[in-house]
């Protein structure tokens, strides 16, 4: 598709070079009869030019081509008008221009909203905790104390920052059967619990949906897109959002998990396996059900979270399993997780997260 725009834009630029040709009488062209000015053919290569200007921007997605894309649209739609009767054709080519323009601006403002809302996030306290500075092992259940020693975690430091890169499967629906196919980028601040997290999924070839979560002093939000400029989904001041955005944050710890020692955390055993996290932060408190195996590697993270932000939303059983693993920077995180709604039907498994990278501690300027 892209390669497709990327050659109806080049064309079109080149048919701009015979305005010129013609205004200047270098070329015979029959099948061209209008009169142009030498002045008005000095503006249709001057169009011209801007037009493959803007498709190698295009192409090679440099930073703010659509700038010049929408001046250009515009410019050559002006001179479209001044001679329509022969030049209404080049239309369509500034339509899609103009409309690739404003999508690839509405792409950058919301991922400058996103930067934005990490600098906030990280604008908090993100003072490392130092191992001396958490409670002894002992303190711990058992499985959490494997959980610890196998990773690494227990040796590490709670980082202050954490980016994580993801790819993401997504089913929207219960009866979806072909998974969506996006990226995604997170980061967290271990030290007061919050998180920015970023969504661009391929829904079908021309259909993108941009997403973002936040929790932020304790707070959630939720944002759907459609191509980034159409809002799908604006979840925000609601204590149901908060409530799962916190549940969110603490499940997904397992990809730093040395944030198990931080303060705002306890942790109660359940059984040889199994230990419930307790998170209280900002005056609310969550909680969910950590599994392991006997090894020590984290196997399940379950709670029940609100399905949805509306009011006659309920909680249903909410489930993260982890099915591959990797180290990152010397600490075992699972790599490749699964996410399951447990509805009155059966399982809805809406997510599948492959794990690329996890940073820590990476420098302020983002």
């Amino acid at each position: 598709m892209k390669i497709t725009v990327i050659i109806l834009l080049a064309l079109h630029g080149f048919i701009h070079f015979l305005g010129f040709l013609k205004a200047y009488e270098w070329m015979e062209l029959k099948e061209l009869p209008l009169q142009i000015s030498r002045d008005a053919g000095m503006l249709w290569l001057l169009a011209g030019i801007g037009i493959l200007v803007v498709t190698v921007g295009y192409a090679w997605q440099v930073h703010y081509w659509w700038y010049l894309g929408m001046a250009l649209a515009i410019f050559s739609q002006v001179l479209i008008i001044l001679y329509w009767g022969e030049a209404k054709f080049g239309t369509v080519p500034n339509v899609v221009l103009f409309c690739l323009s404003v999508l690839a601006g509405a792409d950058v403002r919301f991922e400058t909203q996103v930067m934005q809302e990490v600098n906030a996030l990280f604008s908090q306290s993100t003072t490392i905790f130092e191992k001396s500075d958490s409670p002894p092992a002992s303190s711990y259940p058992e499985p959490v104390q494997r959980w610890l020693e196998r990773s690494g975690a227990w040796e590490a430091p709670i980082p202050g920052r954490v980016k994580v890169e993801q790819d993401f499967q997504l089913k929207l629906n219960p009866t979806q059967k072909d998974w969506y196919q996006g990226t995604a980028h997170q980061y967290f601040n271990p030290v007061q619990p919050g998180f920015v997290w970023s969504l661009d999924l391929q829904l079908y070839p021309l259909i993108q949906v941009k997403g973002r979560d936040k929790l932020l002093g304790g707070k959630g939000e939720m944002a759907i897109k459609l191509w980034s400029l159409i809002a799908m989904v604006n979840e925000k001041d609601n204590p149901r959002i908060d409530e799962g955005t916190l549940q969110r944050f603490l499940g997904e710890i397992v990809w730093f998990p040395a944030a198990a020692k931080c303060p705002y955390l306890s942790w109660e055993g359940i059984g040889e396996n199994e230990a419930r996290a307790i998170l209280t932060f900002q005056d609310r408190s969550v909680s969910g059900v950590f599994t392991f195996d006997e090894v020590g590697r984290f196997v399940k993270f379950s709670t029940e979270r609100y399905m949805g932000g509306e009011e006659s939303a309920t909680r249903k059983p909410w489930i993260i399993e982890a099915r591959e693993y990797q180290k990152f920077e010397g600490v075992e995180v699972p790599t490749l997780c699964e996410a399951t709604w447990m509805l009155a039907d059966g399982p809805w498994k809406w997510a599948q997260i492959r794990i690329l990278s996890v940073e820590t501690n990476f420098g302020a300027t983002l």
